[in-house]
């Protein structure tokens, strides 16, 4: 079996899409699967070094400079990557970031869908662009294409609901995580000097976005400050950009400190690495996740690996990720996250229990998985 997969989404950092797409290409590759690697021109030399160990790959640069939904690369989904579908004589073509518009397909394609959040939340995309240009094109990628696999049951009836995609035509695939780094002691002091961490923290990660919660995060957290006296800090990862809606959601983070007079007690951190992230997670008292939004939810079983206590939302994909093995919040109820890391904090073995049904759940998504049941699909779909 041949496959075409489109790398284009790679620009240098490795965040969630891309970390699937190498995962699954180093698995699948290992069983003998032959793939064709599409990946940007300007990149194709860091490309061939993440997969310098791996045999079957054959790389072909593409000449954009950009993966964003354009009509210059539904061009090359329609005209160049079909071509090369057909010089390649693959078996099928995979494209893993959401969107993709194959009206002239050569072979079956698969579409990975991994939510549809901005039906729900605009965030940094214009009014106009979400109604005219995201919302029908997205509707036309799912229609064009032979499959479409997302990450979650919530995100494939979501799919469905809001997209109009029948759920025969819908294959779920959840994500797998990476394995844990396991920090040393003079990792966690590094960090601790840094952040000036003393008497213990609590978690947040993954962006300054408004389904992201912060807001009600920073006002839960200054309940707990005020009615149980707790002394550590606040500690939220994720790099603001720069961009006007970023800087924006920073401003209305930044006012909820002020107000409640919290500016010594709650850190953002900016970019962190992995591994810092993962010394993080090892040492957190507890890990909020209380997100309005999720189409699968990756930091909660990160945290999990980690062997930190979860708090998340009761909402979207995130309990049906996380199980029985957090404690669920409405994430609109600033009370509720609050008595929620009030219980967490004091319970001695409600945090032994979830640690425990933590480590198994997350046990529970591997890599190995996910690709297993991509060769699965894809065999489906040559075979028929």
């Amino acid at each position: 079996m041949k496959i075409v997969m489109d790398f284009r989404k790679y620009d240098g950092v490795v965040g969630g899409v891309e970390q699937g797409v190498i995962q699954i290409v180093k698995r699948i590759t290992e069983k003998g699967i032959d793939v064709v690697l599409l990946s940007k021109k300007g990149r194709i030399d860091e490309v061939q070094e993440i997969f310098r160990e791996n045999k079957n790959i054959k790389h072909i640069p593409l000449s954009v400079k950009s993966h964003v939904m354009s009509l210059k690369n539904a061009m090359l989904d329609i005209f160049k990557i079909q071509r090369i579908a057909a010089v390649e004589d693959a078996d099928l073509i995979h494209f893993p970031y959401n969107w993709s518009f194959p009206f002239r397909k050569h072979v079956p394609t698969v579409l990975t869908v991994h939510d549809v959040i901005p039906f729900t939340y605009r965030e940094a995309m214009g009014l106009l662009r979400n109604i005219f240009v995201y919302k029908p094109a997205i509707k036309l990628a799912c229609r064009l294409n032979t499959v479409i696999t997302t990450v979650s049951n919530f995100s494939k009836e979501d799919i469905s609901k809001k997209v109009g995609v029948p759920k025969q035509k819908i294959r779920v695939i959840y994500n797998g995580i990476r394995n844990p780094y396991k920090p040393s002691s003079a990792d966690k002091e590094n960090l601790r000097n840094r952040y000036g961490i003393k008497d213990g923290f609590i978690l947040n990660v993954g962006g300054i976005h408004e389904r992201k919660n912060i807001v009600r995060l920073i006002h839960a957290f200054a309940l707990l400050v005020r009615r149980e006296n707790y002394e550590g800090k606040l500690i939220i990862t994720g790099k603001v950009s720069g961009a006007p809606y970023q800087e924006k959601m920073k401003r209305l983070c930044d006012i909820a400190v002020a107000e409640e007079k919290l500016e010594d007690r709650v850190v953002f951190t900016g970019f962190i690495t992995d591994e810092e992230l993962d010394t993080l997670f090892s040492m957190a008292d507890i890990f909020v996740y209380p997100s309005l939004y999720e189409g699968f939810g990756i930091p909660v079983l990160e945290a999990m690996n980690s062997g930190t206590p979860v708090i998340t939302s009761f909402s979207t994909a995130l309990s049906e990720v996380a199980g029985d093995a957090a404690l669920l919040i409405n994430p609109e109820d600033t009370e509720d996250i609050y008595r929620a890391m009030k219980k967490l904090l004091n319970d001695k073995n409600l945090r032994k229990e979830l640690i425990k049904k933590g480590k198994k759940r997350a046990a529970e998504f591997s890599w190995d998985k996910t690709a297993e049941e991509y060769l699965k699909l894809y065999s489906d779909i040559v075979i028929t």
